[in-house]
């Protein structure tokens, strides 16, 4: 975990949620700071929780974009069967070498969380409890 917590940690975190006006606004956040803007999301949908997530990359092993793009369909039919709101983002590096499209699932709970972050081999998601920084949830050692 130690190779991955530093990178993880300092990672560029954005979602695009819906604006006033009907286009989009991106939001960005960081671990460990508080965002009124997911807090307000998750109160519009009156939920207590969200996670943000990536299919892409599993075990943070680079693997060509379309096998990404295969998996993170798979990851948003899933969540529409589930019937949970979910939001297009990505995370990455500072300097944009390392971009990985995700997707900011509200309402989901951890059990769930942890069997998807499984089911993908994702080393860690961003976890959100409402009216609380955004932590990470590690599943790796």
């Amino acid at each position: 975990m130690s190779k991955y917590k530093e990178i993880y940690q300092k990672a560029h975190y954005l979602v695009l949620l819906p604006g006033d006006s009907g286009s989009d606004n991106e939001v960005s956040f960081s671990i460990n700071q508080q965002n009124q803007e997911i807090d307000k999301l998750m109160n519009l949908h009156e939920k207590q929780t969200a996670c943000f997530i990536t299919a892409c990359n599993p075990k943070g092993e680079r693997i060509d974009d379309k096998e990404n793009l295969r998996l993170m369909q798979e990851l948003e039919s899933i969540v529409q069967q589930k019937q949970l709101p979910y939001y297009f983002g990505q995370g990455g590096d500072s300097k944009g070498a390392w971009i990985e499209k995700s997707l900011l699932i509200v309402g989901i709970d951890r059990a769930e969380v942890d069997q998807l972050a499984h089911q993908y081999e994702q080393n860690a998601v961003v976890w959100f409890d409402l009216g609380r920084t955004p932590t990470l949830r590690w599943y790796i050692e």
